[in-house]
């Protein structure tokens, strides 16, 4: 099937990279490219762009972080990675994004610093079983933002000890082509209206898609303007048919070890969709390159494990 033709919406979108929220370009710029973290583009029958339904016994360590500002209420994605802590993406906690993150241990969750800035904010980790646990404080990389958004990851300590088994940490996670399984509790679909964005609501299960994991390189040549994007410590994420939405962000990327269990290498960061080039690409945040400063941030409760990548096989 011949692709559609592109809206003047999803045009502007091909040559859009991680601008938004980036100190380096001014506000006409900033204002005129539109992107949200975590932007992709799918039609209005694609689901977390082309993903699945989790089942509710499964990734129970993937939470959604609900913010509530006086001007709106939003959503992110996370992973709990100790008792106390979760994990997700420190643009997040930039004015109306979305995150979601991963328990990594008894206390964590893993997300990423974006979901952190700029803004005063009423935050509860929701579980799987639709709980609030308040939170105690956050602690957002103090090296973001960097350059082309480097240092995308923020820890949340919660009041109370998340019963929540965390994830597994990856410290060597080498990308190679291979499929990542990623997850989160963003958008469902999209469709442009006379030029503006449409989103659906946020998906209340929890989504999952796979998607190819790359080095960075593979991303840098899709943004050539992008300063700094060379130094990001970042993996580059691709796949023609799926990638993330709003309300991903700070949400978990696992790759398979040969011991059977998933391990989480990245959090979802920021990307868009080159309609002429193939697909969602994105830098997402190195999970491996920051396990020094997750294991400080959580006093020792989050470490990271070294394991054996296997091949992800899907039906």
């Amino acid at each position: 099937m011949s692709p559609k033709k592109p809206s003047f919406f999803a045009i502007l979108l091909r040559e859009i990279t991680f601008a938004a929220c980036n100190p380096m370009f001014g506000k006409e710029i900033w204002a005129s490219l539109l992107l949200l973290s975590l932007l992709a583009i799918s039609t209005a029958e694609d689901r977390i762009y082309n993903g699945n339904k989790v089942p509710t016994d499964d990734l129970l360590n993937v939470v959604t972080l609900n913010f509530k500002s006086p001007e709106k209420t939003y959503k992110c994605t996370a992973t709990v990675i100790s008792k106390h802590h979760v994990l997700t993406a420190a643009h997040c906690f930039l004015n109306g994004t979305y995150c979601t993150a991963t328990v990594i241990s008894k206390h964590h969750v893993l997300t990423a610093a974006h979901c952190f800035l700029n803004g005063t904010y009423v935050l509860k980790v929701q579980d799987r079983d639709n709980n609030q646990l308040a939170v105690d404080h956050w602690t957002i990389h103090s090296g973001y933002p960097g350059p082309a958004f480097d240092n995308d990851i923020a820890i949340i300590t919660v009041e109370q000890p998340l019963k929540i088994p965390p994830v597994n940490l990856a410290a060597n996670y080498a990308p190679n082509g291979g499929l990542l399984r990623v997850a989160g509790y963003g958008k469902t679909k999209y469709e442009s209206k006379d030029g503006v964005m449409d989103y659906s609501d946020y998906a209340e299960d929890l989504m999952e898609s796979y998607i190819q994991g790359h080095p960075k390189e593979k991303c840098t040549t899709k943004w050539p303007n992008v300063t700094g994007l060379s130094n990001v410590k970042g993996i580059c994420v691709h796949h023609p048919n799926t990638g993330a939405l709003p309300g991903d962000s700070g949400g978990p990327s696992f790759a398979k070890g040969k011991d059977g269990k998933y391990y989480q290498v990245a959090i979802t960061s920021h990307g868009a969709v080159h309609l002429d080039a193939g697909g969602y690409y994105g830098i997402d945040t190195d999970v491996g390159s920051y396990c020094p400063w997750i294991e400080e941030t959580t006093g020792g409760e989050a470490k990271c494990q070294t394991f054996e990548q296997d091949e992800v096989e899907i039906d």
